[in-house]
């Protein structure tokens, strides 16, 4: 409504700069008084030059020279006020021009403007607007408008990365991956862009390190060596190749940055040890803690909690320790040297330790009156069975 309410008012103003040469302009007689007086000013120079010639100062033929310029001047002035008398009483094009102008200006607008574009950007609004949850729901009638609109304007990478995520996330990644090929043809060497279309081929593929998927990872890499995507790819090539030690270097470089125990962390580390255990590189120690929040308590999902594995009896400087916010609860994890805070410090160095877990009201991880904790009883770590449960639901007051 705003963007036709503007060219309704643009329209408006250039009808008004239109109509004002038809209606103030001179008034009638305004070019009979300029007719006039080209006429007298021929006159007087007429008997100029007849009281020249009589007093012998010019000749009969300089004087005929110079009267027919004179007259030739008249009526050259006396055309030009024609014409302009003219063009000022065509006042019967200002109504051609007020309907051409607002037609012409609104086809070309329809032909070259982006009201198109005004309309997918509403909906795409409007589509952000309903997706409170991980997984996106499109709307089909704004992918079918994008659909449309890239045939108009092939050269939008932003529309064809939106076709590829709505492929992505039914599922039709040989639709993707075409989809993503579009943009990177707009775009060659968007690192974002790189890792997804490698990964689409992948899927596409059969989850198959073919020719192709192998070209497009390696370009990838070369382009952003940190592409978490890529990195994720690459571990698992190397993983098939019974290469575990590469596999861990790439997964472990891909987990940095990710929210710990998001889903996709979780599969990294998952992988990760799978590739320990294949190597027979598994830690000494593994805590499996299971951790949650009591119901009557009140939180903010992002409030965080901090989970250490502190020796009993001795410093409270943990010997590892894992942070986590607590939308993430209830989870389970698994604390190991994997944790540990201090390189060369391991968790089989103590013999008996505790869990402590703790919902932060400060956001830090020294503890605060007020604080929300759960303490376990003294676990000796040469058990072969190491489970924990915790139900953070005391309150600390000191």
């Amino acid at each position: 409504m705003n963007l036709w309410l503007g060219i309704t008012l643009i329209l408006i103003v250039a009808g008004g700069f239109l109509a004002y040469p038809f209606f103030f302009r001179p008034a009638e007689g305004t070019s009979n008084k300029s007719e006039q007086a080209n006429v007298d000013i021929f006159r007087d120079q007429q008997n100029q030059y007849q009281q020249q010639l009589e007093r012998s100062e010019i000749s009969q033929q300089q004087y005929a020279a110079m009267l027919a310029e004179a007259e030739q001047l008249l009526l050259s002035n006396t055309a030009i006020t024609q014409a302009e008398q003219k063009a000022k009483s065509g006042l019967w094009m200002l109504p051609i021009l007020i309907v051409t102008i607002p037609l012409a200006t609104l086809w070309m607008y329809q032909s070259l403007g982006a009201s198109a574009d005004e309309q997918i950007a509403e909906k795409l609004t409007a589509n952000a607007s309903t997706n409170t949850g991980q997984k996106m729901a499109w709307d089909s009638e704004l992918i079918t408008l994008i659909t449309e609109r890239v045939k108009q304007r092939p050269n939008n990478v932003y529309y064809w990365t939106i076709l590829a995520q709505e492929a992505v996330s039914r599922g039709d990644m040989p639709a993707a991956a075409e989809y993503f090929s579009q943009s990177l043809r707009i775009e060659p060497r968007e690192s974002y862009l790189l890792g997804q279309y490698a990964q689409a081929l992948f899927f596409a593929d059969a989850n198959q390190f073919s020719a192709r998927v192998i070209v497009a990872m390696d370009n990838a890499f070369a382009v952003d060596s940190s592409n978490q995507t890529v990195l994720g790819l690459k571990g698992i090539q190397a993983f098939e190749g019974e290469d575990y030690k590469l596999a861990i270097t790439y997964w472990q470089a891909a987990a940095k940055g990710l929210i710990p125990n998001s889903g996709d962390w979780q599969a990294l580390q998952g992988g990760i040890q799978k590739a320990r255990q294949l190597m027979g590189d598994l830690p000494a120690v593994q805590l499996a803690v299971a951790l949650s929040i009591d119901a009557t308590i009140t939180f903010s999902p992002d409030q965080m909690v901090f989970v250490a594995v502190i020796e009993a009896g001795g410093t409270p400087m943990p010997l590892a320790a894992r942070k986590l916010t607590a939308s993430q609860l209830p989870i389970n994890i698994v604390l190991s040297d994997n944790d540990a805070l201090m390189e060369g410090r391991s968790l089989a160095d103590a013999n008996k330790v505790r869990v402590v877990a703790r919902l932060s009201s400060s956001g830090t991880a020294t503890p605060q009156p007020g604080d929300w904790e759960a303490i376990s009883d003294i676990i000796d770590i040469s058990a072969d069975s190491l489970k924990i449960n915790l139900n953070i639901a005391k309150q600390r007051s000191l």
